[in-house]
């Protein structure tokens, strides 16, 4: 059953209907407080604490919404057929993989998203991975428990090693700051390489190509686009010298997963720490799961109680600031449509 709380005292008289159609258990510890508060003064706030089962739960959820705070896809029916609602705020960063983007700003809807709330958080699992992977932890830990005194497998030192990131944002600014405490040379590819940025972020800014033959970790921090769907394909990962580690915190579809797996079986990739993938759930026959030079998690690079804090604090703001006339974060808007 829903929770829902009423308000008597909205802005400038108008009272706002605003919806969680699609909120997990643990909302209560984060959206609570002030933040809860700022909401229901705006007018009636409604939670559903699962995700709607079909199509026609989703509508009698939202019948009648102004605004939506959305954890994962809004049908596109959904939005046409909610012709009250006027601003959707996404907790998460790609919005545009779960929501069509041009057809909310077609209906009239502006649509934020939460841009950063997890940067240090992916950040640390990144380096985890990556430690995980140069050490063979994963391989020592079980074979410690199952008996075996393993002090064969050498261990890779990340002082001196060239770390090649692969989009510059702020998860890979935060990586690059931790790679530096370790004595790593940092190089990066991105779409907006000025001197500028080089320097503030002292940071040496390469082709792809570049990068890609001349690093001893790659690590992925690009977004999921048309562009670069595949863009660590059968050709880049031969390009990579022998014994390089590649990690992805990014998304899966990045990378050529079927070529991938090949090179870790070859040897030709050392390893590779992924916590992203094609298909998931990782499914239970997946070959990935038979590589012992791979280290794997699920999708949980940006799950942290301060990242959720974060994600709420922004998801929040949008909803209110876009009330107050002054809208950030906005990844779509009515004045943007085609």
């Amino acid at each position: 059953m829903p929770e829902s709380s009423n308000s008597d005292s909205a802005p400038g008289g108008s009272v706002k209907s605003i919806v969680y159609p699609d909120a997990g258990q643990d909302i209560e510890e984060v959206l609570t407080g002030r933040r809860r508060k700022s909401l229901e003064r705006l007018g009636d706030l409604k939670i559903f604490y699962d995700t709607p089962p079909d199509h026609q739960d989703f509508l009698e959820r939202v019948h009648g919404a102004h605004a939506l705070l959305v954890g994962w896809a809004l049908p596109v029916e959904v939005m046409t057929q909610t012709p009250t609602l006027e601003v959707l705020s996404f907790t998460g960063i790609g919005a545009g993989n779960f929501i069509d983007l041009p057809a909310a700003a077609a209906q009239g809807i502006t649509v934020c998203n939460c841009p950063g709330y997890a940067d240090n958080t992916v950040a640390e699992h990144t380096f985890a991975l990556l430690l995980a992977t140069a050490r063979h932890l994963p391989r020592l830990d079980a074979g410690l428990r199952d008996g075996h005194w393993n002090q064969s497998l050498l261990g890779t030192e990340l002082r001196g090693k060239r770390l090649g990131l692969i989009g510059f944002g702020g998860i890979a600014q935060r990586v690059r700051q931790l790679a530096g405490t370790f004595g790593m040379s940092i190089c990066a590819w991105t779409r907006n390489p000025d001197a500028k940025r080089a320097r503030v972020h002292d940071v040496t800014f390469v082709p792809l190509d570049e990068l890609v033959a001349s690093s001893d970790i790659v690590s992925l921090h690009v977004t999921l686009t048309d562009d670069t769907q595949g863009l660590i394909d059968r050709a880049r990962l031969e390009q990579m010298k022998p014994g390089v580690i590649l990690i992805n915190t990014a998304r899966g579809e990045l990378v050529d997963e079927s070529a991938l797996i090949e090179a870790l079986a070859s040897g030709h990739l050392k390893a590779a720490g992924l916590d992203v993938y094609c298909t998931e759930p990782l499914p239970a026959a997946h070959p990935l799961l038979t590589l012992e030079n791979v280290v794997l998690s699920p999708h949980v690079a940006y799950h942290t109680p301060e990242a959720n804090d974060s994600l709420y604090e922004i998801a929040v703001e949008n909803i209110v600031r876009y009330y107050a006339g002054d809208p950030i974060n906005v990844v779509a808007s009515p004045d943007s449509k085609q």
